[in-house]
């Protein structure tokens, strides 16, 4: 058995029991944490299983019904419907950043402003493609 008084003949605390006794098993404990893990993950997916079986095609056509009675939300409507051209706007940079001198001469040239610094303008031009837009 193991003596609960260090040498300074004070008792050992809680947490210092725990220590030496994991120090003393821990090969014990470690196999123990993984079979019982090993096992409980086996039974849920078993279960899992078990639950789609009983299920089987009644709940996919119950999900499909489902589905299919749904109005569509104006969120989904609008992912639904294809994107409208990009409607030109003045985008907020982060601190320190500026608009390159292409963006500042064509946000006058649309405009006839001066763009403020730390701002940018995001605009398409007529037949520019998305991708290039990005870029």
């Amino acid at each position: 058995m193991t003596d609960s008084r260090p040498q300074d003949g004070e008792p050992a605390s809680f947490a210092e029991k725990t220590k030496t006794l994991y120090r003393k098993h821990r090969r014990k404990i470690h196999t123990v944490v993984g079979t019982v893990g090993t096992v409980a993950l086996a039974v849920a997916w078993e279960a899992i299983k078990q639950a789609a079986e009983q299920s089987g095609s009644e709940g996919v056509q119950a999900v499909e019904e489902e589905v299919e009675d749904r109005e569509l939300t104006p969120a989904a409507e609008a992912k639904s419907q294809p994107r409208s051209p990009m409607t030109p706007h003045v985008r907020n940079l982060a601190e320190g950043w500026n608009a390159s001198p292409e963006k500042r001469a064509q946000y006058k040239e649309e405009t006839g402003e001066e763009l403020a610094p730390g701002m940018t303008w995001v605009h398409r031009r007529v037949g520019e493609d998305p991708g290039e837009a990005a870029a």
